[in-house]
């Protein structure tokens, strides 16, 4: 009889031998696999080097896919460290000169002055040809106004448009909002290279009298100036680019250019004298690195060289990042995993082979990239398809009231000031600043101040700023003081309206920015709601503040004489409350100045473009001296609004 004991060690040695027989088993089936998987996608150690290939971060959606298409190649494929850098254009082309970066992924035709002298200076090279064909670029119309939609019940409005010597005679097809003698074409934002040979080309083309150069203050300003008009089905002519989502997204016809000719389109780049009529340049796209990561890297110059995609594979790349919010990483990483046999003839075949066994499954398009512990809350989806509609069938009341306002306030007062002799503005400013402070000095010194903008050639500028600023503060003001008397009688008012101007004043300005532009348009009426909505909730605050602080004695007491409430109001709450509302409107007015650069952005014009133009071309001068003239500006406003602030004793000067 066998005991207990050795009973239960006899069946405890047979569960850990089998248990260690099938752990062995599974170790060598695995080594087996994983010798049989680097044997397929083994790959000589490339040496990248210690330090990270810095790529910059450029701001456009097809930079942005090419930027993370090739890191991801470099990084999976090659075992390089990778990092991107943002920064604006002009300062990334700047260190790529100087070897702090060393690759942008997408380098237009036409390059800028930084990359030419970089180029002759052996400091950058340009490699390879990213675009199929060349990046196509003209001046564009939306196809239902040659061929009409049926869909919309639209009929062709222009079914002879075919090349630019006709916008002539359409010019009142394309009528500008702002000048009613004029069309309106679209041009690019102040800075970049397209924005000179668009004017350039107007000019040759005998254009630039019968059409308003605008120049959008953005990219993204000119896209939604665009989509805008393709949804409410209106005329637009501007200029566009392909590879661009907007390409993917609507149908656009591109008008007939004169042939292309090298000498004349060189001539309109350089804004020389001898320019003369020509179609756009068929842009190459190329890679752009540093000199010594060329010394350095020769097989990585090699894919370069290789790297090609057909323009409307970008294109819907490109309109994916934008309607769905995939990230450049997100949108590349679909690409190597649903195009294997296109960029696997980028690299060697060992190099294929490791991405290959990394991007081997299909991808699923209709499942999102990246799974979340968190619900999909999501508004943006239902707050684009509610804005679309909005734009589609109310665009037109909103255009109506952007034509009032321009017409009868901007435009009169901008054109008021524009005409006034400059002697006299500086009269008056001087006369104004007396009456403010009683203070002779400090006339003299604000007329100078001004005096000094228009030395620096800034006068007609700082005329638009100072309209806009006007009006936008009036509006605030008219708004902002029966708001704020309003709030500070009904206390259950208050405390709703406190978090939404408390929504209002930290809200980031550019959310509101493109919204306001899509329902009202580029130019400077957008521009005038955005800075109201920044610019009112201090007036508002301060407004009440001011009437709650009247002391209750004093409101007792002239109630037993009877008064009215209207009477209660005017002759005793607001004269107390004087001080807070003159704070409020000094808030209000120092706001309204500091979103002129963000106006800018949407095609309003003044001293913000050249500090907006001085960024995108990091021409420091230009967008300093701007930028003193606002200061200026905004001294003087400041000085002059504190100053009607105080009692009139205190701004009486002191006699003996």
């Amino acid at each position: 009889m066998v005991s207990p004991t050795r009973n239960y060690l006899f069946c405890h040695f047979r569960w850990v031998t089998l248990t260690v027989l099938i752990g062995l088993a599974l170790f060598i089936g695995r080594s087996a696999q994983a010798d049989t998987t680097s044997s397929a996608v083994s790959l000589p150690t490339y040496d990248c080097g210690t330090e990270p290939i810095r790529f910059g971060d450029l701001a456009w959606e097809s930079a942005a896919f090419s930027t993370y298409l090739l890191t991801t190649i470099l990084e999976k494929g090659y075992g390089c460290q990778v990092e991107v850098v943002p920064g604006s254009s002009a300062a990334l082309e700047v260190a790529l000169t100087q070897n702090d970066i060393q690759v942008l992924a997408e380098l237009w035709d036409g390059r800028t002055e930084i990359i030419e002298k970089g180029i002759k200076a052996g400091q950058v090279k340009v490699v390879g040809d990213t675009l199929e064909g060349g990046a196509e670029q003209g001046w564009y119309v939306p196809t239902y106004l040659i061929q009409g939609d049926a869909s919309q019940g639209i009929e062709p409005v222009a079914p002879e448009l075919k090349t630019v010597d006709q916008l002539v005679e359409y010019a009142p097809l394309f009528k500008s909002p702002t000048q009613s003698d004029q069309g309106r074409f679209y041009n690019c934002p102040t800075g970049w290279v397209c924005e000179t040979t668009n004017t350039g080309l107007l000019n040759v083309l005998g254009l630039d009298h019968t059409y308003e150069n605008f120049r959008a203050g953005t990219g993204a300003a000119l896209d939604a100036a665009i989509s805008s008009a393709y949804e409410r089905r209106e005329p637009i002519l501007f200029y566009y680019w392909q590879p661009a989502g907007l390409m993917a997204k609507y149908d656009f016809t591109r008008l007939e250019q004169y042939p292309f000719d090298r000498t004349c389109w060189e001539a309109i780049v350089a804004q020389s004298d001898q320019a003369c009529k020509t179609d756009f340049l068929v842009s190459h796209l190329r890679i752009a690195v540093s000199e010594p990561f060329v010394q350095t890297h020769p097989l990585l110059i090699d894919f370069f060289e290789n790297y090609s995609l057909p323009a409307a594979t970008v294109n819907q790349a490109i309109l994916d990042m934008a309607e769905q919010k995939l990230t450049g990483p997100q949108v590349a990483e679909r690409f190597m995993q649903a195009h294997p046999e296109v960029w696997a003839e980028w690299v060697p075949d060992p190099v294929a082979q490791r991405l290959l066994a990394l991007y081997h499954d299909p991808i699923d398009t209709d499942l999102a990239i990246d799974a979340s512990f968190f619900p999909d809350w999501s508004m943006a989806k239902s707050i684009n398809h509610y804005l679309t509609v909005l734009v589609r069938n109310t665009g037109d009341a909103f255009r109506s009231v952007s034509h009032v306002l321009l017409q009868s306030v901007l435009h009169p007062l901008e054109r008021l000031f524009v005409s006034t002799p400059p002697w006299l503005m500086l009269a008056f400013i001087a006369l104004l600043s007396w009456h403010a402070t009683r203070k002779v000095q400090m006339a003299l010194l604000f007329s100078m101040g001004f005096f000094l903008i228009g030395a620096m050639g800034l006068w007609g500028k700082l005329q638009q700023t100072l309209a806009l600023v006007v009006v936008s503060t009036a509006l605030s003001i008219v708004i902002g003081i029966p708001v704020g008397i309003f709030v500070a009688r009904v206390r259950i008012i208050r405390r709703l309206v406190m978090p939404l101007l408390d929504m209002m004043q930290t809200m980031p300005s550019f959310v509101y920015l493109i919204p306001v532009l899509m329902l009202f348009g580029l130019g400077k009426v957008p521009a005038l709601f955005a800075t109201v909505i920044y610019a009112v909730p201090p007036l508002i605050r301060l407004t009440s503040l001011g009437i709650r602080q009247v002391d209750h004695e004093l409101v007792e007491a002239v109630q037993s004489f009877g008064v009215t409430r209207w009477q209660m109001l005017t002759q005793l709450s607001l004269p107390l409350a004087r001080p807070s509302i003159m704070a409020g409107i000094n808030q209000t007015t120092m706001m309204a100045l500091s979103m002129v650069v963000v106006a800018s952005m949407i095609g309003a014009q003044g001293l913000g473009e050249d500090v907006l133009a001085g960024i995108q071309t990091l021409d420091i001068g230009r967008g300093l001296q701007a930028g003193i003239a606002i200061v200026i500006l905004a001294i003087v406003i400041d000085r002059i609004t504190q100053a009607y602030g105080k009692p009139h004793r205190e701004r009486r000067p002191q006699t003996k």
